[in-house]
């Protein structure tokens, strides 16, 4: 045993002893389409356990106050779909980021949930850092028509949660929020990285739980994950 597995015993032990532990600590992964629901899932599945956490995959990438680099259509390459440059770089760099956070928290004792776009290099990473793990593992996936709906509607909730984080226009999310803003103005789709991210997902492999929410309400989708977290279920390996 390495001096590194040595002390995450010695402290999971610690935690066990002196400390409040989740009774079944686990890391869940909500992933899907941008409006497919998934922060607001996690979040409410991560505040209905006993002792979770909730991390967000844009929280992430936004730990990069200096060349933040969000990906837009250009970036991907048109063989692979993949990202590429430095936006693929810190895409893949955020859910890395985002696995260890939740792996460290369950070494802990406290269930963790990680809500991302989880495709491509991103799942790659997820791999890496997740190898031999237990893991739930859903995929959000509504109708396109309700994806571009949902992007319509939160774009004034979007536009008060990037003023109450950066103050001005002048900001790295500032030119990708204002093309969907002029999008919608023009009845163009607001997420222009949509069939990108619809065929990024369909190249998932087929584990874990794929869930339409379309027409269920957030505690309801909830209560469903949970009632068939026996689907979800997938014990991550390269294969």
């Amino acid at each position: 045993m390495n001096d590194f597995a040595r002390l995450r015993q010695t402290r999971s032990a610690a935690s066990t002893s002196s400390g409040r532990r989740a009774e079944d600590p686990a890391i869940w992964i909500i992933c899907g389409n941008q409006c497919a629901g998934k922060t607001t899932t996690a979040r409410l599945l991560a505040e209905g356990l006993p002792l979770a956490a909730h991390i967000e995959g844009d929280d992430m990438q936004r730990l990069i106050v200096s060349g933040c680099r969000w990906p837009v259509p250009g970036d991907s390459d048109p063989l692979t779909g993949h990202l590429v440059g430095d936006a693929g770089m810190q895409y893949a760099l955020r859910i890395r980021n985002a696995c260890l956070v939740a792996a460290a928290f369950t070494d802990a004792g406290i269930t963790a949930v990680v809500s991302d776009t989880i495709i491509d290099e991103g799942f790659e990473s997820l791999i890496e850092v997740l190898a031999g793990r237990p893991v739930y593992f859903v995929v959000l996936r509504p109708p396109v028509a309700v994806l571009r709906q949902r992007g319509i509607d939160r774009l004034p909730e979007e536009a008060a949660f990037l003023a109450d984080r950066y103050g001005d226009s002048d900001h790295p999310e500032a030119a990708t929020f204002t093309e969907r803003v002029r999008a919608a103005a023009d009845g163009r789709v607001v997420n222009e990285s949509e069939d990108a991210i619809e065929q990024g997902l369909d190249r998932l492999p087929g584990v874990g739980l794929r869930v339409d929410p379309s027409g269920l309400g957030p505690q309801s989708l909830v209560d469903l994950l949970l009632k068939r977290r026996a689907e979800a279920a997938w014990t991550v390996n390269a294969g």
